[in-house]
């Protein structure tokens, strides 16, 4: 083989791996734009945070609470495993707290088909004709799937069995937002469209949601004991002038919630449930235990379940 063929031949391999490495470049940043799955999945989780870390500040009383939680319950629990690499810590010690009540938490809705190219739209128009999306031809595109809604109805189930006290339910006007309070919470008090996310509000008005959403939470009288319920969406969060201090990191997935504390004239994101499996799974304390079945060959009698 000639000199200048190998030097073809190796040109055009570059070139072919060049092609292919800004093919994935190309398609991963597309992904990531328009919030492809599993591209939603490196955005929200991988980048979002980097450029967010700077809001995060440590409250040191608080800390210090959570330390004084965890020295007292490993005194009496000398074998508590914190396998599954989550900071079970703080996820128990604020799972202990909303019980107490006197906190705001903000949902992000469960699971909707992934409309990204035409959400904003869709959900504008909801809110601007007044339509219960779930009564048209293009519910998929704002309403709970039948996964979000079996997801929806767990976290209602789990929030009961650990006695978590709610005062009031207010909801996004779109259709998932309030399919999760009812199908969560068995209820909807308030609608209020400042729950909106603010990617279906035109620029020129967002800064009067975010006005209206803030007012809204400082001026409600929050009972020490319970909790104020905000089913909304991810970006509600990011609001300009919404919240004053993040001591966690922001940024949810479907299910998940933010626990906001109102301290004086002050909004603080104090800690996030990131997905709804882990707390839900805190919710629900669980024993050994053993059934002998009366019919082993026959298992649906008596043995298809504890």
């Amino acid at each position: 083989m000639s000199i200048l063929k190998k030097i073809k031949k190796i040109s055009l391999q570059r070139l072919l791996i060049l092609n292919i490495l800004l093919t994935i470049i190309l398609g991963t940043a597309f992904g990531i734009q328009f919030r492809v799955p599993p591209f939603d999945i490196i955005k929200d989780n991988l980048l979002k945070p980097l450029f967010i870390q700077s809001k995060i500040s440590i409250d040191k009383s608080v800390e210090k609470k959570i330390d004084i939680f965890w020295k007292e319950k490993e005194k009496l629990n000398k074998n508590i495993d914190y396998y599954g690499g989550i900071d079970w810590k703080k996820y128990i010690y604020w799972a202990e707290e909303i019980k107490k009540g006197g906190y705001i938490l903000m949902f992000r809705h469960a699971e909707r088909e992934k409309w990204g190219e035409a959400l904003g739209g869709f959900d504008a128009y909801e809110l601007y004709s007044k339509t219960d999306a779930r009564n048209t031809d293009w519910y998929r595109a704002t309403c709970l799937t039948e996964r979000g809604i079996e997801t929806a109805k767990n976290t209602g189930r789990a929030f009961k069995n650990f006695g978590i006290k709610i005062q009031k339910v207010f909801s996004s006007p779109s259709c998932r937002a309030r399919e999760t309070a009812f199908y969560t919470f068995g209820r909807i008090d308030e609608i209020h469209s400042s729950l909106l996310h603010k990617t279906a509000i035109h620029p020129f008005d967002r800064h009067k949601f975010a006005k209206d959403l803030r007012e809204t939470i400082l001026n409600f009288n929050l009972d020490k004991d319970k909790n104020l319920v905000l089913s909304a969406h991810n970006s509600v969060i990011d609001f300009e002038g919404l919240i004053d201090e993040f001591n966690d990191k922001i940024g949810l997935e479907e299910t998940g919630f933010y626990v906001i504390e109102k301290v004086d004239s002050k909004l603080i994101v104090r800690h996030q449930f990131h997905k709804s499996s882990e707390i839900n799974m805190i919710m629900f304390r669980l024993d050994p235990l053993k059934k002998k079945c009366s019919q082993p060959t026959n298992p649906s009698i008596a043995c298809n379940s504890m």
